[in-house]
């Protein structure tokens, strides 16, 4: 299927209502960019105002204001307080007649438009969130591609917490369109508090960093941070895996999920995307949540912990596994002959147990029954089973049945993929920049499954 034929059928018959407005939106634009915004403040002018003009031209950039019906009145108020700032701030009007308001406005670099689902009739649905609010955002781009009326390859995607650096379409300008599914730019977090919120988002930022070293060390192809705000998405890639899932949150991480299965993972290096590290209730978990959780209940930063790095060490044990049995035509028996035995330092009963309990190895057979003994296809339906969430729900077994996580300092000391010689210190910031550097070395690795020989 081409790239055109897959964007206008996902159009035809899965895009959101909203997406028709590209029909009636005058121009054509070198980039686009998606934001969502629910509850912003001076955060999402900030973003704005960080949108570079980038090498292909204008940019257009997709607001999408988001509310339920029983969002706080706080929420309402500063998504009032930002309809109103865009139009006192752009000029040139153009109001877009549809199922729901959209408004294109003229800005220094481009255009604005702003879908307006934070009014009474056009709320989100209960229970729906940030999720559709990129997927609206994304489908209206996409017909603008599918149209020839966007001059890049790719489908930028931010929050209204970030601030992108001068090079950020230059970036993707330089990856080759052909087996790419998605973009992940690098990321900082800013820390404008030194007291106990600095170091909740430093610990926070640590856990990110190391979760995605070890799935790395492991020789996972799902090693990268699913981060909404640092996503770049093929248009045809994006039709593919038939959008972003509606959901209120952990978005991000199932569409990655789903395109690391179309093609490869691009992990950027370039300049970083300043993400603000603060408190948030918008979505039930993820970088908010997480940071609410650990200023507010009593030791939560005293005694943080990561996984300890021996989960990660059952997991390379079963990925090497994998291996073996692809390398073997698809002898079954060769996973459990790989398991170590007799390893004092490896459960191996815990991780039998555990991969039982999940279905892998009737999942393993049936992957073996449909690839007619071709390793590279058996490769392939062993990690479109075993993906992104079902190795973290092996973690979690991993962790729950006998490995406890760690003191924090403790696994990054013991653990043999941060690069960290000792983590005794006690200030986090070197640790988390030690970490970030690190990280930042797997950019010339993608990952996904159609790259699992160079993760």
């Amino acid at each position: 299927m081409t790239d055109g034929k897959a964007s206008r059928q996902y159009v035809s018959r899965h895009a959101e209502p909203e997406a028709a407005a590209a029909d009636r939106l005058e121009g054509a634009f070198g980039h686009v960019l998606v934001v969502p915004a629910y509850g912003e403040g001076r955060n999402l002018f900030d973003t704005l105002g960080s949108v570079p003009r980038g090498p292909r031209g204008n940019t257009l950039v997709v607001v999408v204001l988001n509310a339920r019906a029983d969002s706080r009145a706080g929420v309402h108020e500063a998504n009032a307080a930002a309809r109103t700032e865009i139009a006192r701030a752009a000029s040139g009007a153009i109001r877009i007649e549809g199922a729901h308001p959209v408004t294109a406005f003229a800005y220094p670099n481009g255009t604005v438009v702003l879908i307006d689902r934070a009014l009474p009739e056009h709320y989100l649905p209960e229970g729906q969130g940030v999720g559709l609010a990129r997927k609206v955002g994304n489908d209206l781009a996409l017909r603008l591609h599918a149209q020839g009326r966007i001059a890049s390859h790719w489908i930028h995607n931010t929050d209204a917490d970030a601030v992108l650096a001068n090079d950020y379409f230059d970036q993707t300008e330089a990856i080759p369109a052909a087996g790419n599914a998605a973009a992940l730019y690098f990321f900082e977090h800013r820390f404008s508090d030194e007291g106990q919120l600095g170091l909740a988002a430093r610990l926070y930022e640590i856990s990110l960093r190391y979760y995605t070293l070890g799935l790395a060390w492991a020789g996972s192809p799902y090693a990268y941070q699913a981060m909404g705000s640092c996503i770049a998405i093929r248009p045809d890639a994006y039709a593919a895996v038939r959008g972003f899932p509606r959901r209120n949150a952990a978005e991000d991480f199932y569409i990655l999920d789903k395109l690391a299965k179309v093609g490869s993972i691009v992990r950027l290096a370039g300049s970083p995307l300043l993400l603000e590290g603060r408190i948030s209730d918008r979505v039930p978990f993820g970088t908010g949540k997480a940071l609410s959780q650990l200023t507010g209940k009593r030791g939560a930063l005293t005694g943080f912990r990561l996984y300890h790095p021996a989960v990660f060490g059952h997991l390379a044990a079963w990925l090497r596994a994998l291996e073996a049995v692809a390398g073997s035509g698809g002898r079954a028996d060769a996973a459990l002959e790989e398991l170590p035995r007799g390893n004092p330092f490896f459960l191996t009963d815990l991780l039998v147990e555990s991969l039982e309990k999940m279905g892998a190895f009737q999942a393993m057979r049936d992957a073996i029954a449909r690839s007619s003994g071709d390793p590279s296809t058996m490769r392939r339906h062993f990690h479109t089973w075993f993906d992104a969430f079902r190795t973290l729900k092996l973690i979690h077994a991993l962790r729950d049945g006998g490995l406890p996580s760690l003191p924090w300092r403790e696994a990054l000391a013991e653990a043999p993929f941060t690069g960290l010689r000792s983590s005794t210190q006690e200030d986090a910031e070197p640790l988390r920049r030690a970490l970030a550097a690190e990280e930042r070395r797997l950019a010339d690795r993608p990952a996904g499954i159609v790259a699992r020989d160079d993760v």
